[in-house]
């Protein structure tokens, strides 16, 4: 009797230390690297964050910049709103926005750091931005443009043709500093002197006193500024380039990969793209 019950209790501590073992190994089906939300569903970390959170917080610039993002009615609008809206509405989520930022580069910051999810205001992919933060299919090309000081690029150009002096830049180009611009202008014009100005209407300003040879930024900016003064004609001139586009974009983290592929969706599925013409039209 004494035999039988050694025998059982040997066969259950051996039980035992077996499931111990089994329980101590790795198992063979990788952990899921998704995440349950309140409701149940399972998601990707990024998207998680904001479900749980209950809220997409979206950065943008604290000024106007019509017609990307704009105040009507006392509401924000315009076409960056529009479009992390839809992103906001398909992920069943309130939208706030974030209006601290003074400078473009202060949006690249808010994303970069986590405080803010997605960023817009007419933002442009650049090297240098893209060191901290992703970007978003583009949803639009703007051409770049310069605003000339007819004057002031004839002291520079010379004997020169137009193409080639622009070409050759060696002037002051003027531009709106914490932007895209400021990286683009030291790229794309390496022999001229770049001088930064606390905003657009700054930098515009000086070139049409001859200050700076000219303004730089996009189409959109310059033909708005040209179609404000018609009479601008006599002692400004406008140059743009089909080969040198801004790609407007949504910031992302650096590591939200997920929430970067469904904007990308977003800007796909877009019916109706929009175009410098249909633009330039409702600023008219």
């Amino acid at each position: 009797m004494k035999g039988c019950v050694f025998a059982a209790f040997k066969a259950l501590c051996v039980m035992l230390l077996c499931a111990s073992t089994l329980a101590k190994q790795p198992s063979d089906a990788p952990a899921s690297p998704l995440v349950r939300v309140s409701d149940g569903r399972m998601l990707a970390p990024d998207i998680a964050r904001i479900i749980n959170k209950g809220e997409l917080i979206v950065a943008v610039l604290n000024l106007d910049t019509r017609p990307f993002v704009y105040v009507k009615n006392g509401e924000l609008a315009g076409v960056d709103i529009a479009l992390v809206r839809q992103v906001a509405a398909e992920l069943q989520v309130p939208i706030r926005f974030d209006r601290s930022s003074k400078t473009y580069d202060e949006i690249v910051q808010l994303v970069a750091s986590g405080q803010a999810d997605l960023g817009v205001s007419k933002l442009a992919r650049t090297l240098k931005r893209a060191q901290s933060v992703q970007f978003s299919t583009p949803y639009m090309r703007l051409e770049h443009s310069l605003l000339i000081n007819r004057l002031a690029f004839a002291n520079v150009a010379r004997e020169q043709s137009v193409s080639h002096a622009v070409l050759n830049f060696t002037g002051t180009i003027g531009v709106l500093a914490g932007s895209a611009w400021e990286e683009f202008a030291r790229r794309n014009f390496i022999q001229a002197k770049v001088v930064p100005y606390a905003s657009w209407r700054l930098a515009v300003d000086a070139a049409k006193r001859g200050e700076v040879v000219a303004a730089y930024r996009d189409a959109i900016e310059v033909r708005t500024i040209m179609q404000a003064d018609p009479t601008l004609a006599l002692t400004m001139r406008t140059v743009s380039f089909s080969d040198l586009q801004s790609a407007l974009c949504v910031m992302v983290g650096s590591s939200d990969n997920m929430l970067l592929a469904f904007v990308n969706e977003i800007v796909a599925n877009q019916t109706e793209p929009p175009t410098v013409s249909a633009l330039l039209k409702q600023m008219q």
